[in-house]
């Protein structure tokens, strides 16, 4: 059995236990609650991140869509190119079927002038002179060796006059392609300036392409990089949930030993409110006992006093009943 100053040590041991583990309960209850901050920041940046990526993503999409169109744009410019290519070339093979065929005209005007001896041939003067001619040789005396002549005369005029009306036809032939080889050449010319248009808008468009698909890896990396920190923030999210965890069962296991601590101290408080008590009913009975005995001792002098038929005072006949000596009235 402790005594009181053994409980009232015991008590103070115990309090010092219960303030140790309540020091170490608020360390970690302020360690949780600084891991938790740090957990709420964590989830935001992970948010943030998430909306980056999101943003990131749909601005992948844009880029891929862009690339899409612009691919096909390429490709309509590429046929383009590609048919006014065949058609210039069968622009350039039908001119060269012309130039030959104005070879030939040229060549034919050339021999007939060659055959005229270089003449100038008037079409409309040799017809006039065959007209008279012929009046002439209706109109004069027969001569058989002069008809001869000058029916080969006759003749050889208008073989001049077929070669002229030859002559202006070949030359209205050559007129005529000349015309249309300077219609293809114009054609050609501008099918060259459209091929050269398409051409610098292939390479502008290629040059978009080619930044758009650096753009479009440039997101690829960013997007990588985003989601290795999306990675990370979620494995020290992760971490610090587990630490916060075992922090908690830590704070756990002190408040039971807290509460077991106060159970023993609330042990020792009722042992010492019980020693306490005890005590002083023991002071109380002695005092009773005290009291008694020096109730006793005056009331033998009073009583004393009344047998020597000494006047009482009320007080002291009241200690007398209370002592025994007298009858309650």
């Amino acid at each position: 059995m402790l005594n009181k100053e053994e409980l009232l040590e015991k008590i103070r041991e115990v309090n010092s236990q219960l303030d140790e583990i309540q020091r170490q309960i608020d360390g970690l209850t302020n360690e949780i609650n600084n891991k938790r901050a740090l957990l709420d920041e964590i989830r935001k940046q992970i948010a943030e991140v998430r909306s980056l990526i999101e943003g990131k993503r749909n601005q992948l999409q844009k880029t891929r869509e862009l690339i899409g169109s612009l691919v096909e744009r390429k490709s309509q410019i590429i046929n383009q190119i590609r048919t006014l290519r065949n058609e210039l070339l069968q622009i350039n093979i039908t001119l060269q079927k012309y130039r030959e065929k104005m070879t030939i005209y040229r060549n034919l005007l050339s021999t007939i002038n060659e055959y005229v001896g270089g003449k100038p041939l008037e079409k409309e003067k040799l017809k006039r002179i065959i007209e008279q001619l012929e009046y002439f040789f209706e109109t004069s005396p027969t001569n058989p060796e002069w008809e001869r002549q000058f029916i080969k005369y006759i003749s050889q005029i208008e073989k001049e006059l077929n070669l002229a009306d030859s002559m202006e036809k070949v030359k209205a032939h050559i007129a005529e392609l000349k015309a249309q080889i300077d219609d293809f050449k114009n054609k050609r010319e501008s099918i060259r300036n459209e091929i050269a248009r398409l051409v610098q808008d292939l390479t502008t468009v290629k040059q978009e392409l080619s930044q758009l698909k650096a753009s479009r890896q440039e997101i690829y990396k960013e997007l990588t990089k985003l989601k290795e920190k999306r990675e990370e923030l979620k494995k020290r999210r992760e971490e610090l949930k587990a630490e916060i965890l075992q922090l908690a069962l830590k704070r756990k296991e002190l408040r039971e030993k807290r509460r077991a601590v106060q159970e023993e101290l609330e042990k020792y408080n009722v042992l010492l409110k019980a020693l306490e008590l005890a005590e002083k009913n023991k002071a109380r009975v002695a005092a009773r006992e005290l009291r008694a005995a020096s109730l006793k001792e005056r009331a033998e002098a009073l009583y004393n006093k009344l047998l020597n038929g000494e006047r009482l005072t009320h007080e002291e006949i009241k200690i007398l009943i209370e002592a025994g000596y007298l009858p309650e009235e």
